[in-house]
């Protein structure tokens, strides 16, 4: 967890870069959407998300992009145990490493688990005959601030 996470925030050239290849309207708030996510280097909600934008446009529409992001597959929706849905960006290397999460119970802090060493269970379900295999790991403690 020591070594940083190499997310880096998108140009908005390469925003619409990214949509236009997609076949994604390149709208004002679909690019401050896109570029807002890739700013970040935790999974944002998405009132988080509206939170950040600049121009002003209702949750709604923050809603409607998400789910167009996410059947292009350009981000990745998360489950942390939270009443709630988490976004990050997967649109491209380096962006889209592997990588899990660990959320303090406490504060609701997230933090990105840069190495994911699970070559035995990955080895152990190809010799059961699976193939196109993912897997979700997500840790949940209490930070340094919120632990004893």
């Amino acid at each position: 967890m020591g070594k940083p996470c190499c997310h880096s925030p998108l140009t908005e050239p390469a925003a619409r870069e990214i949509l236009e290849k997609n076949g994604i309207n390149k709208t004002k708030g679909k690019i401050e959407i896109l570029c807002a996510i890739s700013r970040t280097n935790r999974p944002l909600s998405v009132h988080e998300i509206h939170d950040l934008l600049v121009h002003a446009c209702d949750v709604s529409t923050v809603f409607r992009t998400i789910t167009q992001f996410k059947e292009k597959n350009l981000i990745r929706e998360l489950n942390l145990d939270e009443a709630f849905a988490r976004y990050e960006l997967i649109h491209a290397a380096p962006a889209s490493h592997h990588h899990h999460h660990v959320r303090c119970r406490s504060c609701g802090d997230i933090r990105n688990i840069e190495d994911c060493d699970l070559r035995v269970f990955e080895e152990a379900v190809a010799r059961m005959g699976f193939s196109d295999t993912e897997h979700r790991l997500e840790f949940t403690g209490l930070c340094a601030k919120c632990g004893p």
